[in-house]
Parts: structure tokens; sequence; C-alpha cells
């Protein structure tokens, strides 16, 4: 058998083990994964982990496929890393922002600031985390694409998942309403509402005037939710508003 073929297959059973290897090292981190959300009763965090595990161990075999392969092919593997020492500076000059990248990806991590399924804003775009890298974040957008977003550029951002959320419903009544009367019927709606589905995490709050929108008095009814009811909570205080008033024979419109 001739050398190349030698080297030939001895490269390929080197990918060979070394893909075997990753599959079952993700097993493993799937079974991590598990454990901590089981443990911890927070599934958010534990994927956040999983894919920014997943992300390391991607990087680490490819630098180790890449050696192997050279030593395979007869290349000095030592004398390149001599000299990746001695260009270290140059090249790290070059790779400051993957550098940031890497470094804020950690920390994003370990301080908890986002984890997988968070609602977030970067900049002006804003949608749920779909996985959180080493690198890079990616955002699933409403209209359903998907935007990356370097990690080093995750310095200033919204996070509309953690704690709480204010779940917040303004109406507007003509200005011959009794406003009196319609705040009562403004609080009966909310407190019905959280009564019925106890998702309020504290009693609903009810506003007076906040402001006049084309001849209507504009009132505001606000209560904290978990984040991920605050949509739900708003439709359905709506509903449940549009209701009590149509009930009471007044009219209100949403704002």
């Amino acid at each position: 058998m001739s050398p190349g073929l030698l080297h030939a297959l001895s490269v390929g059973l080197t990918l060979a083990l070394l893909l075997a290897g990753y599959h079952i090292v993700q097993r493993l981190i799937d079974r991590l994964v598990q454990r901590v959300a089981a443990r911890q009763h927070d599934t958010a965090r534990s994927r956040t982990l999983g894919s920014l595990l997943t992300s390391l161990i991607r990087w680490v075999l490819a630098c180790a496929v890449v050696v192997l392969i050279l030593r395979e092919l007869g290349v000095d593997v030592q004398a390149i890393v001599v000299s990746a020492g001695v260009l270290g500076v140059v090249i790290g000059l070059g790779a400051q922002a993957l550098i940031r990248d890497l470094l804020t990806g950690i920390f994003l991590l370990f301080e908890g600031l986002v984890a997988v399924g968070d609602e977030i804003q970067v900049g002006t775009a804003t949608g749920t985390v779909e996985s959180v890298g080493l690198r890079v974040t990616k955002l699933r957008l409403p209209e359903g694409a998907v935007r990356v977003v370097p990690n080093g550029a995750l310095t200033e951002f919204t996070n509309f998942s953690a704690g709480w959320a204010r779940a917040t419903v303004e109406i507007a009544v003509p200005r011959e309403v009794d406003v009196d009367r319609a705040l009562a019927l403004l609080r009966e709606a909310g407190e019905t509402w959280a009564r019925a589905t106890g998702a309020a995490l504290d009693a609903p709050t009810v506003q007076g005037i906040m402001r006049f929108s084309a001849g209507d008095a504009v009132l505001r009814l606000s209560v904290r939710v978990d984040p991920s009811r605050r949509v739900e909570a708003e439709n359905d205080l709506r509903r449940r508003i549009k209701a009590t008033f149509d009930r009471e024979g007044l009219s209100a419109v949403g704002v």
C-alpha cells in the first residue's frame, strides 16, 4: 500500500473518530442540560448553557482536526505553533473583535443577562434569542428572519423577558363621559381578569387621565405579569374592558 493511501486512510479514520467523539460529547451536553434544568428549574438558562458548550466543542474539534490533518500530511505542527507565538501579537491586533465577541459570550452566560427564548432588542431589531454561541447570538425576528448579532455588539440591549413585564392598556373615552365611572369600570375589568386568570403579579393599577387625544380622554390600566404572558394579558384585558363598557353602554376606543 502506497504511503499516500496510508496517509489518506489515517486522515479518514481520524476524522471519523473525531466525528464520533463529537456526537458522544453532544449527547453528554444534552444530558447535562437536562439535569441542570431539572435541578435549577431554569430551562432557558440550561438551554443557553447547552448552546454555548456546543459552540465551544465545535471550535475545539475544528482546531484538533486541523492539527491532526497537518500532522498526518507531514507538516511540522510544533514549528507552526512556535510561529504562531511569534505572530501572536500581530494576529491579536487583527482579532480584537473576535476576542471581544468570545469574552462577551462567556460573560453573557455566567451573568445570566440573556438566555435562549428571551425576547430582546438590539439597536432597532427586536427578536427571540434562538442560540447564544461563543462568537454570535442568533435572533428570530417577528417576520421569521434570523438576525446574527456579534456578541461584542451586545454591550447594550433591552431584555423584555427578565423578571417581570408590565401589561399596559390605554383606552380613549369621550370627554362627556363621567371619568370616575369610566375609571371604576376599568378597575372592575382589571380585577375580574386578575381573579379569572391568576396571571397578575400584583393588583391592577388604574390611572387617571393620561392625556387628551382628538378630544377624548385617555385612561390607562396596567398590571405586572410574567414576561411571556404580556401580549396575551394585554389582548385579554382589552377584550374584557370592551365587554364591560358595552354592558354599561359606554363607548371606549383602544389607543
